[in-house]
């Protein structure tokens, strides 16, 4: 389950409200547990001595100073911390790109996109998270960034780990292994088969085509999951 800390930085205090109430029922329906702290503006900012958050929505027209010289100085304090824009105004769209920041939303459109910003947010998370460590045949631990790996395959007793750097075995089932993969980028398509979505060039009917060439089966039982799955991973791509 996932589990994170937000902030909302906005001084109009009744579409704060709302906008909480709006996070917080997203977090209810998908089973994420959320915590959403308010801000009024830089003050309450600077006065903030908890854990760094993971993700502030930010207002870019605050009362007394744009919101995105604020957001700026929020990512040099709190360097993991992204960044999400939120304006009345669609003109905004090309100011936010002069800071670092994962979206940009009309607030009057916020409802109807939460589900879509925080695909992003949870997508950035997983890319933040430790490398992979797995135990290979011959007693030894070999760590992976996620972008290392291509796709799992368990071929009777032993799966395989098909990488860029090479193939290697191990004991431990493909369950075992989806447990410990970052959800959004890793989908298990056949009882044979796991793929990171990141390595496929071409979703077909039955199967997948990697970018190296390779292709994987998609079988029945996991087709309509497998579909659910690259379409929400498709969605972590846009900004």
């Amino acid at each position: 389950m996932h589990k994170i800390t937000v902030g909302i930085c906005d001084d109009d205090i009744k579409w704060g409200e709302k906008a909480k109430k709006l996070i917080q029922n997203y977090g209810k329906k998908t089973g994420t547990v959320i915590e959403v702290l308010s801000f009024r503006g830089r003050k309450d900012l600077e006065n903030y001595l908890g854990e760094p958050m993971e993700v502030l929505f930010m207002d870019i027209s605050l009362k007394d100073e744009s919101g995105i010289d604020l957001a700026s100085e929020i990512s040099t304090r709190w360097k993991r911390c992204q960044i999400v824009y939120l304006s009345n105004y669609i003109y905004y769209a090309t100011e936010v790109y002069r800071t670092p920041h994962i979206y940009f939303v009309l607030k009057e459109q916020f409802e109807e996109r939460i589900g879509d910003v925080f695909l992003k947010v949870f997508h950035e998370l997983e890319q933040t998270r430790p490398a992979l460590v797995f135990s290979v045949i011959g007693n030894k631990e070999i760590s992976f960034a996620p972008e290392d790996i291509l796709y799992f395959e368990r071929n009777k007793r032993i799966t395989y780990i098909y990488t860029v750097w090479g193939t290697y075995e191990m004991w431990s089932k493909l369950d075992e292994i989806m447990k410990i993969l970052p959800g959004t980028d890793f989908v298990r398509c056949h009882n044979s088969y796991i793929v990171y979505l990141p390595a496929v060039k071409e979703m077909m009917k039955g199967y997948f085509i990697l970018k190296d060439g390779s292709k994987i089966m998609i079988s029945r039982s996991h087709a309509r999951s497998v579909k659910e799955a690259f379409m929400k991973w498709a969605l972590t791509q846009i900004s």
